[in-house]
C-alpha cells in the first residue's frame, strides 16, 4: 500500500528503515547461513558440559568450516578455569579433535579476564602460541564507567587481543551492564583490528541491536558468536546472536566469521605483526 520493498521486523524501530525502504537502501541483513564459524566456545576444560572434540563435532553437523575452543582463564568465576598447566594439557585435546574430525579447523583459543588493573590474566609467552584470544571484563571491582572503559581499552591496545566479548556484560534479568562511553569504545576497536562481539547467550543479549549498530557505523569488526556452553545448543545459541545482530542491521560485510577461517588468521596476524 505504500510501495515499498519489504522491510524485515528486526528493523522495525521507528528510525530511518521507511527512508531507507524509499531510497532501495535496506540493509543485506546476516543471516544463519552466512556464519563460517563460531569463534567463542566452551568445553570441560573450563565451565562447558562437553569435550573439545563433543564440541567440533557439533559445529561440522552445523555445517561450520572452523571452530574456537575458548575456554576461561584463572582469574574467571568458573567452576572450572584453565590454569597454565591445563592450558597446555588442552592442547593435546585440540589436536587430537584436529585429527578426528578432519574436515573442520579447530582453533585453540582463551577467554582471559581483564583484571581491575587493565592487565589480562596471562601472561603473553603463554597466549602467543594460541590461534586467536578473547577478552572479557567479567568482574566490575566496583569501578565506574570511566575506569571500566580504561580497562576496556587497555585490552583492545594489547596487540594479543583479538575480540572483546559481551562488551556490556549484561546479565538480564540481574543487571542491566556497564554505562560506559561505548562510542570510544568502538572507535578504539576499529582502529586497533579487534573485533566486538554480539554474544548468543542468552543470559547476555549483548552486544544488544543498537549497540551493535553503532559499533558498525564506528567501523569496528563485529563477531557473531554463541558463547555455548553445552554443545547440543550450539546452533540454538548462534541462531540468538544472528537474530540480536540483525536487530542492529549488521550485514555479512561486517562480521568476522562470515569469512573463511584463512580471513580469521589475516585478521590475528594483521594486529600481531602491528607490535
Amino acid at each position: 500500500m505504500l510501495g515499498l520493498p519489504y522491510i524485515p521486523p528486526e528493523l522495525r524501530h521507528g528510525a530511518d528503515e521507511f527512508e531507507l525502504a524509499a531510497g532501495g537502501s535496506l540493509p543485506e541483513l546476516l543471516d544463519v547461513g552466512h556464519m563460517r564459524g563460531d569463534l567463542h566456545t566452551h568445553t570441560l576444560w573450563s565451565d562447558g558440559r562437553d569435550s573439545v572434540e563433543g564440541v567440533v563435532r557439533a559445529a561440522r553437523a552445523l555445517g561450520y568450516a572452523y571452530v574456537a575452543i575458548t575456554d576461561h582463564s584463572p582469574s574467571a568465576a568458573a567452576s572450572r578455569v584453565l590454569t597454565l598447566d591445563r592450558l597446555a594439557r588442552q592442547r593435546d585435546d585440540v589436536l587430537k579433535a584436529r585429527e578426528h574430525v578432519p574436515d573442520v579447523t579447530v582453533l585453540h583459543g582463551v577467554e582471559v579476564d581483564v583484571l581491575p588493573n587493565g592487565r589480562l590474566d596471562l601472561p603473553d609467552e603463554v597466549m602467543e602460541p594460541l590461534d586467536i584470544v578473547l577478552a572479557s571484563l567479567h568482574e566490575p571491582a566496583g569501578h565506574g564507567p570511566e575506569r571500566l572503559l580504561e580497562r576496556y581499552l587497555a585490552a583492545v591496545r594489547h596487540p594479543l587481543v583479538n575480540v572483546i566479548t559481551h562488551p556490556a556484560n549484561r546479565l538480564v534479568g540481574r543487571h542491566d551492564g556497564y554505562a560506559i562511553d561505548f562510542d570510544a569504545l568502538f572507535a578504539a576497536a576499529a582502529e586497533t583490528g579487534t573485533a566486538v562481539e554480539v554474544d548468543g547467550g542468552p543470559a547476555h543479549l549483548d552486544l544488544d541491536g543498537h549497540l551493535a549498530r553503532r559499533a558498525a557505523a564506528a567501523g569496528a569488526t563485529i563477531t557473531v558468536d554463541s558463547d555455548c556452553h553445552n554443545a547440543a545448543r550450539l546452533g540454538r545459541q548462534m541462531r540468538l546472536a544472528v537474530g540480536t545482530a540483525r536487530r542492529g542491521a549488521i550485514e555479512p560485510r561486517h562480521v568476522l566469521n562470515t569469512r573463511d577461517v584463512d580471513a580469521v588468521r589475516a585478521f590475528v596476524s594483521r594486529k600481531r605483526a602491528g607490535r
